[in-house]
């Protein structure tokens, strides 16, 4: 293994290859650190050069981790998280400057922050938001106090669990409706679609819940019939989820019909609503999803339950 010259190894390129191996798109990665995908190009070749390694594969559907990178991924990501105490600890002496960091589901990630930043300013409220994907990490951001709430996809069991680990969960919205996903060329759309037929095909998992191992209704349902089943891979990011399904035989079932709406101006990829029928069939067995606010048990801060309101109103309206 080559050595690695940490003095040519800087944080940016550490954040890349962090987002990179959560995101699989140069194009995500450079939206969600607003920076040209020029400068991520530079940054993944310096990386490649100083680990001696070339990371990542390119395919039609992103850009894949290899196992090398799957296996400095938590180092860079601890490290990354480390250092952005910093900007917490900059923060806490700015005076009345306050942070409020709020991790949010990977698929809806782009509906909030517009809408939560307008009421801010419309309320001539005295804060900032930053915004971060719900991941692994999070409940113990929550717990560490690095994160100020998460809006998490997860199911009442998770949340009472959570509740007796000293979190205040707050149910907001049952997810009872399911969309397939799929490439717009996809033989599942010539015939009629139950969950057998659905079973037939890789299918990819799209939430990273309060505990990242539970399963999914759809896996539920299949499990208790002895179906089988073949998970290809999980994938949090909206947009890395559309290029994947573009050119392969995979499906997805996803609980926000915020992302079936996008789906008329995404090129090669079909959504539809699962018929009432197929939908009732699953929940008979399985358990709807749900989103929960998740925060620490401090109900004191004016400006935090404000923000919890807004949270809500989105949640109920647009996702």
């Amino acid at each position: 293994m080559k050595n690695v010259d940490f003095e040519k190894l800087d944080m940016m390129s550490l954040l890349i290859i962090v987002n990179l191996c959560e995101n699989k798109s140069a194009t995500q990665v450079s939206k969600i650190l607003n920076i040209p995908q020029s400068k991520i190009s530079r940054c993944l070749n310096n990386c490649r050069s100083i680990f001696g390694n070339e990371l990542f594969q390119r395919k039609k559907y992103g850009l894949i981790p290899n196992d090398y990178a799957k296996s400095i991924y938590p180092i860079a990501k601890e490290i990354v998280e480390h250092a952005q105490r910093f900007n917490h600890i900059g923060q806490q002496h700015k005076g009345q400057e306050r942070w409020f960091e709020v991790a949010i589901p990977g698929l809806v990630s782009y509906l909030y922050p517009k809408a939560l930043m307008k009421a801010v300013k419309e309320h001539n409220k005295h804060f900032h938001l930053n915004f971060n994907p719900w991941n692994s990490a999070s409940l113990q951001g929550i717990l560490d106090g690095e994160i100020t709430l998460g809006i998490c996809c997860g199911n009442h069991q998770e949340a009472q669990a959570l509740v007796e680990k000293s979190f205040h969960v707050e149910f907001i919205k049952s997810l009872s409706e399911l969309f397939l996903v799929c490439s717009s060329e996809h033989p599942l759309l010539q015939g009629e679609i139950t969950l057998e037929r659905i079973a037939q095909y890789p299918f990819v998992k799209t939430e990273v819940g309060c505990n990242p191992r539970s399963t999914c209704p759809f896996e539920d349902y299949c499990h208790t019939n002895g179906i089988p089943l073949t998970i290809d891979i999980c994938i949090s990011s909206v947009s890395s989820l559309f290029l994947y399904l573009q050119e392969s035989q995979a499906v997805a079932l996803v609980p926000y019909h915020a992302v079936f709406d996008l789906l008329p101006d995404v090129p090669m990829v079909h959504g539809c609503r699962l018929s009432d029928v197929e939908t009732q069939r699953m929940f008979t067995v399985a358990t709807p999803k749900t989103v929960e606010m998740i925060s620490s048990n401090n109900n004191s801060d004016e400006d935090l339950n404000w923000l919890k309101e807004q949270i809500r109103q989105v949640t109920n309206s647009l996702v």
